[in-house]
């Protein structure tokens, strides 16, 4: 069975707080209570459904008597889950861990078979007919540790030993003979057999499906290749290992520095994270249990389903690792021109990735139409500054612009260099992929005021002259380059870096268990948060 969640979305620009140490850096996620209890609905429809297709048997016998009973099964099972939250103050990790505690309670009913045998030394009888067993009583309690398992690490870890079960008072009923009254009178030699074989198996079953899922839920959510590959070549890959589980009353709070790797580089660039809590190890024999805190209504997200947080720490890490790639460097060489257009083949590090047109307005484009052959160069000098606004991903990148224009009649070639602060916006949408759910970005650039020098250099009669001097405003072919690079930049290479990142950023969702309908994103002043309350959970 499915459980699903759809409950109102909440517009997650109603929440403004602040992120607060330790839950600033990486990748955070925060777990309602809502979710978890449809979780545990799922938990015990599975539970339920693997207890209907357990068969039970028993006998007991005497001197001078045998009674034997099979092919019990639970034909009616209604089950009721409740779960409470509480963060236990476990000092490892300075924050806690939560305590998933599950109790389920409800009905039971189940149906089988007897045969009864009773000897005499004159005569031998033998009786045979049903048994139906009922319960309104019947409890199972479980505990899940959202927190540090016993290796060491951080994730989820089942309590098989807490699990208890109850079939309350039980009542059995055996019909099928008018002999059945008298073994309705002993039916109590045989009920303690029945009730422990019963509660044996809820167990049993109980811990089955909340092992496997918090195993599953562990590798699913932590232990897989996320990763950002790019068109053009390498990729990032994400380490979603959590260093903190805790959280509160109302929620639980995943916490994940998301240590980022880079391949398919050259010497890439060693990129450590700190942790977010340093905690020397002479400091071990001396942990004491600290107060609890509910974190819940620390981390920023709506109080229904599930939210996750991408900080400005992730965010920027991600983008000027890229810088590594570079992402940001071009190479455009003009290839044609048909009317006011002028087409430009695009590559980069000598590997042709596009090809993009640049419509000139007339009168700029007559400045430049005596040049036969037009190339730009585009490169980043430095590190980009990122930062996350209301309006979204803010990337600064200090550019620099090579221009060369040439032409054979007058034999002339014009050099420029340029530099430029231009400001790249990006927003993200939530995509489901074949390998899982990313953030897929829509970029786009605002170039700054270009300032540079000219070069010119001039051949005539075999010698070669040249000159350089700054350019000066109202100068026609600046103007004119000018336009070519805001043209290539803002209606061109973001369309071309955009689908360098088609691939997305990884999310650590769990699609093989969870399918989000529905997702809201917002950017605040130093995260983003994608909210979801519209969830399928299917744990079959």
């Amino acid at each position: 069975m499915i459980t699903q969640l759809m409950l109102m979305t909440v517009v997650a620009t109603t929440c403004s707080t602040a992120l607060v140490s330790p839950f600033d850096k990486g990748v955070i996620g925060k777990v309602s209570k809502q979710f978890l209890q449809d979780f545990a609905d799922e938990v015990a429809d599975l539970t339920s459904t693997l207890l209907k297709e357990k068969s039970f048997s028993g006998s007991d016998s005497g001197s001078d008597y045998s009674f034997n009973y099979w092919g019990v099964r639970v034909t009616s099972l209604s089950l009721n889950p409740s779960i409470t939250l509480r963060n236990d103050g476990s000092p490892r990790s300075g924050t806690g861990q939560l305590v998933v505690d599950g109790s389920i309670g409800g009905t039971i009913r189940a149906s089988g078979s007897w045969r009864y045998n009773k000897k005499s030394w004159w005569y031998s009888v033998t009786l045979d007919g049903g048994v139906h067993v009922s319960s309104n009583g019947f409890s199972i309690s479980n505990r899940v540790y959202l927190g540090e398992k016993s290796n060491g690490k951080v994730g989820f870890s089942h309590d098989s030993g807490s699990c208890r079960s109850s079939m309350g008072s039980l009542n059995i009923d055996i019909t099928g003979s008018w002999y059945s009254w008298i073994l309705n009178i002993i039916v109590w030699i045989f009920e303690d057999d029945l009730r422990g074989a019963l509660e044996e198996v809820a167990c049993e079953k109980a811990n089955e499906v909340v092992g496997e899922a918090a195993v599953n839920f562990d590798n699913a959510m932590f232990n897989q290749d996320f990763s950002m590959p790019l068109k053009s070549g390498g990729e990032l890959k994400f380490d979603f290992n959590p260093s903190v589980i805790t959280g509160g009353p109302s929620c639980a709070v995943i916490s994940t520095p998301a240590v980022i790797e880079l391949t398919g580089i050259p010497n890439p660039p060693q990129i450590v994270t700190p942790p977010f809590i340093h905690i020397p190890a002479t400091e071990e024999p001396a942990r004491k249990k600290r107060q609890a805190r509910d974190w819940c209504g620390v981390v920023p997200g709506p109080n229904s389903g599930v939210s996750i947080i991408l900080t400005e720490d992730l965010v920027s890490r991600g983008i000027q690792n890229l810088h590594h790639f570079d992402l940001l460097k071009f190479s455009l060489v003009e290839t044609g021109i048909e009317g006011s257009r002028t087409t430009f083949d695009v590559s980069r590090n000598g590997q042709r990735i596009d090809t993009v047109s640049v419509e000139f307005p007339e009168d700029e484009g007559r400045t430049l139409a005596g040049f036969s052959r037009k190339t730009v160069k585009i490169s980043s000098t430095e590190l980009p500054e990122v930062s996350i606004t209301d309006n979204g991903i803010s990337v600064l990148v200090h550019l620099r612009a090579r221009v060369t224009l040439s032409s054979d009649n007058p034999k002339l070639e014009i050099r420029t260099e340029f530099e430029s602060l231009t400001n790249w916006i990006g927003t993200v949408r939530m995509v489901k992929k074949d390998r899982g759910y990313s953030l897929v970005p829509n970029v786009t650039a605002n170039v700054d005021i270009w300032t540079g020098k000219l070069y010119i250099g001039a051949e005539r009669d075999g010698m070669r002259k040249s000159g350089q001097r700054r350019l000066e405003e109202d100068n026609l072919i600046l103007e004119g380059i000018e336009r070519l690079l805001n043209s290539v930049l803002e209606e061109n290479l973001a369309r071309v870096l955009e689908d360098d990142l088609q691939s997305g950023i990884p999310l650590n969702i769990p699609e093989e268990y969870m399918t989000v309908g529905r997702a809201d994103i917002s950017y605040r002043e130093d995260y983003i948060i994608v909210s979801a309350d519209d969830i399928t959970i299917n744990l079959q």
